[in-house]
């Protein structure tokens, strides 16, 4: 389980994921926590971290798709949340992450 400092649940895991992948669901976990308290830079970091350090992993996509969000939240450019559709797009097409980022195609360059 992820807590943040007031002890509210954000994540919790049940099953089993070998270490890399295990490893870059819970940074991946921390990062969308941060996300929720506010904590835009930290977020990034990590999301990035992820997307850096974990490739091919099932976590990068929705790394991705948390970074232009993250992005896009903390500086209102939605040319953030398009970056992130055109990098899913290239990278993996055939996620569920980039289906849910399709909206952000209608975002200008």
């Amino acid at each position: 389980m992820i807590l943040d400092g007031e002890g509210k649940e954000h994540y919790r895991f049940t099953g089993f994921l070998p270490p890399s992948e295990f490893s870059a669901a819970i940074i991946l976990e921390g990062a969308k926590t941060e996300l929720d308290l506010q904590n835009y830079d930290l977020a990034i970091k990590c999301f990035n971290e992820v997307i850096d350090k974990y490739k091919g992993t099932i976590a990068v996509p929705q790394a991705i798709f948390y970074l232009g969000v993250a992005g896009y939240l903390s500086t209102h450019d939605g040319k953030k949340l398009r970056a992130a559709f055109d990098r899913l797009t290239e990278e993996f097409p055939g996620s569920e992450w980039t289906i849910k980022a399709a909206p952000y195609r209608l975002i200008d360059k």
